[in-house]
């Protein structure tokens, strides 16, 4: 016998995705489902990241500058360090959404005063000498969480100079 989807019961299976997410017969699973890509390396790198933001903010109000002061990127830094985060940054955004997403990334970032005009101009020019890669995927928040880390460490090359 085999199953034939369009004889399915609708009401039965919306009634099915309404359900709770116990056990079939209605008793609480025994153990919690793993949440996706949530593997210990990753959580490391995300708190090490963070980490690393919360005390560059500490050292900008220490120097004397406000660490909320917006746009975080107003220009690019003239810098081999500041080279290299926008070497691997750009790397990151066309790698996971290819050109046409970190243009638009890029874009976005200058709208919540991330990054300033000029920045933003002269790193959508950079754009253009990364490879095409083979897959992209649209950008998740923990994507966006990367940016912002990677625009502080950039910023942070100009006050180091």
């Amino acid at each position: 016998m085999s199953l034939n989807p369009r004889r399915y019961d609708v009401r039965e299976l919306r009634r099915i995705a309404d359900a709770t997410r116990d056990g079939a017969d209605g008793a609480p699973r025994e153990r919690a489902l793993r949440q996706p890509n949530r593997n210990r390396a990753e959580q490391a790198a995300r708190s090490a990241a963070f980490t690393e933001l919360l005390q560059r903010q500490r050292g900008a109000r220490h120097n004397g500058e406000d660490p909320t002061d917006r746009p975080y990127l107003t220009a690019i830094p003239a810098s081999p360090a500041a080279e290299r985060e926008i070497g691997e940054w750009l790397g990151y955004l066309v790698d996971v959404g290819g050109h046409v997403r970190s243009r638009d990334a890029l874009s976005y970032y200058g709208e919540v005063d991330w990054v300033g005009d000029d920045a933003i101009a002269a790193l959508t020019r950079r754009l253009k000498g990364f490879d095409t890669p083979t897959r992209d995927r649209p950008y998740t928040p923990a994507d966006h969480r990367i940016s912002l880390v990677s625009i502080v460490r950039i910023a942070s090359c100009a006050s180091d100079q």
